[in-house]
């Protein structure tokens, strides 16, 4: 399996607008062939000692797929048959100020 964890940064003033494009995203990704999770998550206080400062700006993609080549086909332009997926995409990068990624594979 493969996880992808996307940090990003939203502009200020933004989160509001940035969760609803995501949320009328989310299901047009979740149907693409070989995609187990497409998770916006934001951040929480626990009891965790370890955890990072919280930044009520800062949202965290968790993405779960099937294998490397699931993730491939996502990842190409033509995996956006749809006008209105493309558009809700373009809008969800107009809204942050960075991104970046990690890529892992399960190892147990």
């Amino acid at each position: 399996m493969i996880h992808v964890l996307v940090t990003m940064q939203i502009k200020s003033g933004k989160m509001t607008e940035f969760l609803a494009t995501v949320t009328e995203l989310q299901p047009f990704v979740l149907k693409e062939p070989g995609c187990l999770a497409y998770d916006f998550t934001r951040e929480v206080a626990s009891p965790l000692g370890i955890q990072e400062p919280i930044d009520d700006h800062r949202v965290t993609l968790v993405e779960k797929w099937e294998s490397m080549e699931a993730l491939e086909l996502h990842a190409q332009p033509a995996a956006d048959p749809d006008p209105r997926r493309k558009e809700l995409a373009e809008k969800m990068r107009s809204l942050r100020e960075s991104v970046v990624a990690r890529v892992t594979e399960s190892v147990v």
